[in-house]
């Protein structure tokens, strides 16, 4: 009875030995599954504000000054619109608050980018208007 209890048991441990011995991971890294969750992707810390300056017809004006002025360093950049009357101003801080000013001859307009704001890619339109006769 001893005996046939031993060779039960061996045959277990040689069963169990087998079992474990085969291994489909030629790497020898154990195989566990876990759900891994890619984290979502950090969202950029720069903002690109652009956009189009237009006269009262909607027609973009050439040659019209933008300028950005950063409100933390009072730093003003100039840019001039090109025939598209486009600009833009590129790797620009979340965290600031912007004032742009659009300027052609006497017509002047001014817009805010808040850092409440958390668009990337901000986009402004510009329409200079004369302003009307005073009566």
């Amino acid at each position: 009875m001893l005996g046939k209890l031993f060779s039960i048991s061996l045959l277990s441990l040689v069963a169990a030995a087998f079992a474990f011995a085969q291994n489909d991971n030629p790497s020898g890294q154990p195989n566990v599954f876990l759900e891994n969750k890619s984290k979502p992707p950090k969202g950029t810390t720069f903002r690109t504000i652009s956009g189009v300056v237009k006269d009262e017809r909607d027609n973009p004006v050439r040659g019209a000054i933008v300028q950005l002025k950063d409100t933390r360093t009072s730093k003003v950049i100039d840019f001039p619109t090109k025939d598209d009357g486009k600009f833009v101003f590129r790797d620009l801080s979340m965290s600031i608050e912007y004032d742009l000013t659009a300027l052609h001859g006497d017509l002047k307009l001014e817009k805010k980018v808040s850092p409440y704001d958390t668009r990337n890619n901000v986009t402004l339109v510009f329409k200079l208007e004369p302003k009307p006769a005073q009566q």
